[in-house]
């Protein structure tokens, strides 16, 4: 997995205290009143505000199970490769650690040996037959590794922060993506995601 963090709203926690001070009559002037400000609106959950900064990711190595889960966040925007239009039968295949441990099983690594070569010889049949790429995919593994660029606003990232990456119950892959992107976004806005930084 690559998580780039390759776009972000210029000075975020300056924009964020003077967007939310307007409510007030109050300006800042400097970076230090404007992590307290921000601090202090993430303390009191006049998370609003943080509706006015933004980030966007660039994913690449996860796989489409990744891409089912990460996309029910509707307040974030996605620009996803799409397997209809790019041949995704070369791809590689995100291979969980249990699934790993479990090739130790000669069994098991027969069968997933099988299933693979199984799975790549009925592509290669599919599109020697002339079928489109967008009809063929319906064959193509959950696992089968895909790129995104992914867009939210800092309230939708601590949203999907809290539910994917600080939750023990989440997925491992999307927990993963999600503590990356918590540890890069907590580099140019420390004072949005500095409590949830400290729980990683």
């Amino acid at each position: 997995m690559k998580v780039v963090l390759d776009d972000y709203t210029e000075n975020p926690e300056m924009k964020i205290a003077k967007c939310g001070g307007v409510s007030h009559g109050a300006d800042v002037s400097d970076i230090e009143e404007a992590r307290e400000r921000v601090q202090m609106f993430v303390d009191d959950g006049h998370w609003s505000t943080l509706e006015f900064a933004d980030a966007t990711f660039h994913v690449s190595g996860v796989s489409r199970s990744f891409l089912a889960q990460i996309t029910r966040h509707r307040h974030a925007s996605f620009m996803v490769k799409s397997q209809r239009y790019v041949d995704a039968s070369g791809e590689d295949m995100v291979e969980p650690e249990t699934v790993q441990d479990a090739l130790d099983d000669s069994y098991v690594f027969d069968a997933y040996y099988d299933y693979n070569q199984a799975t790549s010889k009925l592509i290669s049949r599919l599109k020697e037959a002339g079928v489109p790429k967008e009809d063929y995919r319906f064959f193509l593994p959950i696992a089968t590794t895909t790129e995104m660029y992914i867009k939210a606003n800092l309230r939708e990232w601590r949203h999907i922060i809290d539910l994917r990456g600080l939750n023990e119950h989440a997925q491992w892959e999307i927990r993963d993506f999600a503590q990356r992107a918590l540890k890069k976004l907590y580099k140019v806005a420390p004072s949005v995601f500095e409590d949830q930084y400290k729980e990683v």
